[in-house]
């Protein structure tokens, strides 16, 4: 049985600002929005839901705020040295970044929206860093008047901010890529991590720049964990050039890459990252952080999706023989799969129907809902037959999917509809009471028994009924 907490009877803007009569805090915003359920709810029965009170023309993203608490915590567990800076372009659902900030949590801005967001938040700009290697002169300008840290990778970069935010805090990115990474990042950002880092720390000294510190980035859902340890090793020998030309680096900057999948741990990083801290920057002192994004979101959002309709293809020079089907989605490349069709990240679909009332196993294509006949992310994929109102399933589908959908052909956006168990609203609530004591809310988040139960402990979805 779902149990419904209620919702707090007022309009929530974008940013949680409340639209009658003053300013919510942001636990009654994330309250207002996401609806409250008994700890025993599972993921299943919301999907159940769901289906249950369709047909939905829009695809719909089942957001456990559960899931993105736990895994914050499972880090704060593992890494405890390491601040976290969500890395907001990964999923900016505002159930995800409320909470998130409500947790303490800092953040990785890549455009000057993303840092007008999270500041409206109330987020100290301490706790952000605007972390694009090349900037607009406009954000340049808005992260000056609101002194926020910023990167350089290049001299053109340098003399940019040199020109319009002299006195800027700065990180020095260097290209440390993991071979065993989805998304190769170094083609495009930082600095080779030898010569060409001298030089431009050479430059910025002689233009008398504030490097404060180093940071890279070794690219997206990196599964070689030792990557983090020679990167931090490298980093060791740029933070003693930069202290033999006058420079006393204070921050560290761990960067992304970190997979989220369900049944995947921070602790496959951990191991190699505390011991990189300890053997390479020993001094607690040095403020240290990532920019997890992934990590703390993907697992959080389940997709459920409709078939809308179907076609065989034949071969009519064999008697017609049916060789596969396709299936029209509600949801395609357009909306949560463009990582699926352009990225390489190919999602496993769950069948939410009992196999005995399917059709033979088929190999089968699966269409998004557009007149664009690209429009398709999955081709030769095993599947039941299925029928036209049938429901496929895809989890871990919360990161770099809501934030690519688009309005083509004018269909509807993914509809994000959070959920949070009873155990957590009541964790949030108390943290919301502690006038934002990091450490007091990290002990809260650490001792809950609640999150110790489910953290690590995710099993892959199958239909039951």
């Amino acid at each position: 049985m779902l149990v419904f907490y209620g919702r707090i009877d007022a309009h929530v803007s974008d940013f949680g600002i409340v639209e009658h009569g003053g300013t919510m805090s942001l636990y009654e915003s994330l309250k207002a929005r996401a609806e409250v359920i008994d700890d025993h709810v599972r993921l299943s029965d919301l999907i159940d839901r769901t289906v249950a009170s369709g047909p939905h023309d829009t695809p719909i993203h089942l957001l456990e705020v559960d899931t993105v608490v736990s895994r914050y915590t499972e880090w704060l567990r593992h890494i405890p040295r390491v601040k976290q800076y969500y890395a907001i372009k990964c999923n900016d659902a505002e159930a995800i970044v409320e909470t998130l900030t409500l947790l303490g949590a800092g953040y990785d801005c890549a455009s000057l929206p993303e840092l007008e967001r999270v500041l409206e938040l109330g987020v100290p700009a301490e706790r952000i860093i605007y972390a694009q290697p090349s900037k607009s002169i406009a954000s340049l300008k808005f992260a000056r008047e609101r002194r926020i840290r910023t990167v350089f990778d290049n001299e053109f970069e340098l003399d940019k901010i040199a020109q319009h935010y002299p006195e800027a805090e700065l990180l020095l990115r260097y290209r440390f890529d993991s071979a065993n990474s989805k998304i190769n990042l170094g083609t495009k950002f930082g600095c080779e991590a030898t010569e060409e880092a001298r030089q431009l720390l050479d430059r910025a000294r002689r233009l008398g720049m504030n490097v404060i510190g180093w940071c890279f980035n070794v690219g997206s859902m990196s599964y070689d964990a030792e990557v983090f340890y020679k990167a931090i090793r490298t980093g060791r020998e740029i933070s003693d050039f930069a202290a033999s030309i006058g420079f006393r680096f204070r921050v560290l900057d761990l960067g992304g890459g970190y997979v989220g999948d369900k049944g995947d741990s921070i602790a496959r990083y951990a191991e190699y990252i505390n011991h990189g801290l300890a053997d390479f920057f020993p001094d607690e002192s040095l403020e240290v952080f990532a920019e997890p994004g992934r990590y703390l979101c993907a697992a959080a959002v389940t997709n459920v999706c409709a078939v809308q309709g179907k076609r065989y293809a034949r071969n009519f020079s064999d008697g017609a023989i049916i060789e596969g089907v396709g299936y029209y989605l509600n949801d395609g490349m357009y909306g949560t799969f463009y990582s699926a069709k352009y990225r390489g990240m190919v999602p496993t679909p769950v069948v939410w129907k009992s196999l005995a009332n399917c059709g033979p196993v088929r190999a089968s294509k699966l269409y998004g809902p557009t007149c664009d006949g690209n429009d398709h992310f999955m081709d030769g994929v095993q599947l039941p037959e299925l029928d036209i109102g049938d429901t496929l399933v895809f989890e871990t589908e919360g990161a770099y999917a809501s934030v690519h959908s688009c309005r083509f052909n004018g269909f509807h956006l993914p509809k994000i509809v959070p959920y949070v168990r009873r155990s957590v609203a009541e964790l949030l609530k108390q943290i919301s009471a502690t006038n934002k004591e990091g450490s007091l809310i990290d002990k809260m988040l650490l001792s809950s028994e609640f999150l110790k139960s489910i953290g690590g402990k995710c099993k892959p979805l199958t239909f039951e009924g």
